[in-house]
């Protein structure tokens, strides 16, 4: 398959169609999940499809260990390229890195202003302007509302949309009214989506928890728990 082909028959064309056309600029999404359910694989196939649209990926990491990061990408990648026999994959695999940045912050000693500075120096710099940042790792327990309308002002600033992860609780569950879970409920007006993974007999849920329409949709793909794919619902 040739990657116009890819790009036109990813599962991720049905998770913006759901979306109404997807995050969009200037907005705010987070997927969340317990810890090892498949966030930051999710996140990583959402970002490799804009990879291969030639969109520059900016993912911002406040993991202790961001070098699996980096591993994530390669195997998401790896399968994506096998799943749809991708001619030509090595050359599209190092056409499309060209595209993608990789940073690495602790939350505790770095602001939202002081990212946005760092950006911009590389905007200059390199070149790069992002057209969608990923930002896994972000510890919302710790983080106040002012964090997060910083975050959604930088996101309009910047005119990106800005996919989180957001790790729950393994041992308790708490819900709003709304079914959207702690701790990503605090934030709950500034994010335009919200997805909440849920482990399945043999697949993992997508349960799209808020979502640009006022009608309440139903995602029609799943997580793959041996390839860690975004494929199409059918079961």
């Amino acid at each position: 398959m040739i990657k116009e082909q890819l790009i036109k028959r990813s599962p991720v064309r049905v998770f913006e169609n759901t979306l109404d056309g997807g995050l969009g600029a200037g907005n705010l999404g987070v997927i969340a999940g317990r810890k090892g359910v498949g966030k930051t694989a999710g996140l990583v196939h959402i970002a490799t499809d804009q990879l291969l649209q030639e969109q520059n990926v900016l993912h911002i990491s406040f993991a202790d260990d961001p070098k699996h990061i980096i591993t994530w990408y390669e195997q998401v990648f790896r399968e994506v390229a096998s799943a749809y026999k991708l001619e030509d994959a090595m050359a599209i695999h190092d056409d499309i890195i060209r595209h993608r940045l990789i940073l690495h912050f602790k939350q505790s000693s770095v602001k939202v202003p002081d990212i946005q500075r760092h950006i911009e120096q590389l905007e200059k710099g390199l070149e790069h302007k992002p057209n969608i940042l990923i930002v896994d790792g972000f510890q919302f327990e710790s983080a106040s509302v002012e964090d997060l309308k910083q975050w959604k002002e930088m996101a309009e600033a910047k005119n990106v949309a800005i996919w989180f992860s957001a790790t729950l609780h393994r041992e308790k569950l708490e819900l709003d009214a709304n079914g959207i879970p702690a701790p990503v409920n605090k934030f709950s007006e500034l994010f335009k989506v919200v997805i909440m993974l849920k482990p399945m007999r043999g697949y993992i849920e997508f349960d799209l928890l808020k979502s640009p329409s006022s009608l309440k949709k139903k995602l029609a793909i799943k997580l793959d728990p041996k390839t860690m794919l975004i494929s199409n619902h059918r079961v």
